[in-house]
């Protein structure tokens, strides 16, 4: 019986643990959200934009390469 009452509040301990542990979780990822989701930008404006940055990032990669050992950067 004492074995018996012994597992059960360990299993009750254990399973506190993981309802905190899954409560921090989805803590979480409602803070990731607005991030994520809610942009505030429609989908033509988000592909702009990372357009945008695609091209800032291949100028930077040229500038970076001044041998113009990249395929785009040899012009």
């Amino acid at each position: 019986m004492a074995t018996t009452l012994t597992t059960i509040e360990q299993k009750m301990t254990d399973m506190q643990t993981a309802q905190d542990l899954l409560d921090a979780a989805l803590k979480v990822i409602e803070g990731l959200k607005p991030t994520c989701i809610d942009t505030g930008m429609s989908y033509e404006e988000r592909v702009a934009k990372r357009e945008e940055e695609i091209a800032a990032l291949k100028k930077a990669l040229c500038i970076l390469d001044p041998e113009g050992v990249e395929e785009q950067c040899e012009d």
